[in-house]
């Protein structure tokens, strides 16, 4: 059964047009399976593709619903007033109107109640739709997902570069004496900040290169650009996570790097690799850019 199913994705990826270079069957097998999981992340209910609108939440009362005057607009699909968002510094409370169907995480909900905005944050649903209050810095903002998404209905799935081994490799990793702080961009305009606990060298393509992950859970985060950016790959750059450090080594394995969800949805709120992640050679690996996705 597992011949016959590293047989099977083999076969998918070379249907592709994935080209082998020498890889060995398992590890085809292996970037096969990731990459299906991704496309399943991606059209799962919490990936971009649901994502419709981001609106700022500001002080007061907030009526929400598809009737044009309200301060929060919906789609016409939506009831005319589902309901207020009534903000007074960082307390959030939802008033459902009356007759409107609404749960709250999943129940329904009566009357009113007030919402958490942290991680994770409570979440309203009313047919096709769920929202949601998200505070970053001070900065709230009330986001839209839909079942009936124009995004979802558009995705054909990603589009990748072809499977090439010589893109997994070893790189060292240096540890700085102590993480510094790193200030990072997002496409929304509000910053993050992050810590970086060193930098990682290896060679490709001829050249040593040199890149600074943040720490994410418990991997390395790597934001990057290269010369494919804004060509076949995302212009704002991608994304490629590796497990912590061993004995001073990291695997990079580049057929993984992927796409920020900003590249499915110009409502998702991504952050900007910094300009020293910046590799001066194109990384033919990894997943390609779909024009018509945004």
């Amino acid at each position: 059964m597992l011949r016959r199913n590293v047989f099977q994705a083999v076969a998918a990826l070379v249907a592709s047009g994935a080209r082998l270079f020498g890889a060995d069957p398992g590890y085809l097998a292996g970037i096969a399976e990731w990459r299906k999981n991704y496309d399943r992340d991606l059209r799962s209910e919490k990936g971009p593709l649901y994502l419709i609108a981001r609106h700022s939440v500001p002080e007061g009362s907030s009526e929400i619903g598809s009737d044009p005057s309200s301060r929060i607009e919906l789609p016409d699909r939506a009831p005319k007033r589902v309901g207020s968002i009534e903000r007074r510094g960082d307390k959030v409370m939802f008033k459902p109107t009356a007759g409107i169907a609404v749960k709250l995480n999943g129940k329904p909900l009566s009357g009113p109640a007030t919402l958490r905005t942290g991680s994770p944050s409570d979440r309203i649903e009313f047919g096709d739709f769920e929202i949601a209050v998200s505070a970053t810095a001070g900065n709230h903002q009330l986001i839209v997902r839909d079942r009936q998404s124009s995004y979802l209905k558009m995705f054909h799935g990603a589009l990748w570069f072809p499977v090439n081994a010589s893109y997994r490799l070893e790189a060292a990793f240096t540890p700085y004496p102590r993480p510094k702080e790193l200030k990072i961009p997002d496409t929304t305009g509000r910053t993050r900040l992050m810590q970086v606990p060193g930098y990682v060298t290896f060679r490709l393509n001829g050249e040593t290169l040199r890149l600074e992950p943040v720490v994410s859970g418990n991997e390395l985060f790597f934001m990057f650009k290269d010369r494919t950016s804004g060509r076949e790959t995302y212009g704002v750059g991608r994304f490629l996570e590796s497990e912590m450090p061993k004995n001073g080594k990291v695997v990079l394995d580049f057929n993984k790097a992927y796409n920020p969800y900003c590249a499915f949805n110009p409502y998702s709120s991504c952050p900007i690799p910094p300009k020293q992640n910046t590799l001066i050679t194109r990384i033919e690996a990894g997943e390609k850019y779909r024009r018509e996705h945004v």
